[in-house]
């Protein structure tokens, strides 16, 4: 694989969880949309099974309940066929428009982002995935790398 867009030393994946948990959007709608994003960011380059964990983390937090792996890959498979069939610049448009606001948007592509560098990296497709969801906001790709750096600063720095 090619060289990561970003890196974090393992002191900043040792924080990843909590930055995501701090990013968690409290309406159900924009949760799913916020974890349907993480999840086609993470998938771009195969998903790791350090991210599969993390947004297993995020599911078991928000749900209160212990982690369901059947539930978990079941709710995955759901999201595969739904990029397969419909196809994944579909999935992030309608992934992208339940989220209104600015500040919303700028949240979702930082958790997606973090998500995404659950296993230490963030890659080349992951950040393309992103930045493909920022041109649903009519954001540039370097107003979307402001944001993945952003993200990556939050869990370099003790915050």
């Amino acid at each position: 694989m090619a060289d990561p867009i970003v890196q974090l030393t393992p002191e900043a994946r040792a924080r990843v969880s909590a930055a995501i948990a701090a990013l968690v959007p409290t309406d159900p709608d924009r949760f799913l949309a916020a974890l349907e994003l993480g999840y086609l960011a993470a998938s771009a380059d195969g998903l790791d099974p350090a991210e599969r964990a993390e947004l297993a983390a995020v599911l078991e937090r928000a749900t209160g309940s212990a982690f369901d792996h059947d539930a978990f890959a079941a709710h995955f498979a759901d999201l595969d066929a739904a990029a397969s069939t419909l196809g994944r610049r579909e999935r992030l448009a309608r992934t992208a428009a339940d989220f209104a606001s600015e500040p919303e948007r700028a949240d979702a592509i930082r958790f997606a982002a973090l998500v995404a560098m659950a296993e230490g990296a963030l890659h080349a497709p992951e950040l393309a995935v992103l930045a493909e969801a920022g041109a649903y906001f009519a954001w540039s790709p370097e107003q979307v790398r402001g944001l993945v750096d952003d993200a990556a600063a939050r869990v370099r720095e003790d915050r």
